[in-house]
């Protein structure tokens, strides 16, 4: 069960706050900090759910 939340909620805060940094970034020309610091956060939540997976 843990390994299924943190994948979707990983996968999620990837694909929300990523789509944004790269469209502010596109678009405005601007990279916000916030947004990236949250796509690393969603990454590191997608990899600790294959770790936890494996075990």
């Amino acid at each position: 069960m843990l390994h299924t939340g943190l994948k979707y909620i990983g996968f999620l805060i990837m694909l929300i706050f990523g789509g944004v940094f790269l469209l502010r970034w596109f678009l405005h020309d601007e990279i916000l900090l916030d947004q990236l610091i949250a796509f690393v956060i969603g990454v590191i939540f997608y990899v600790a759910s294959l770790f936890i997976k494996a075990r």
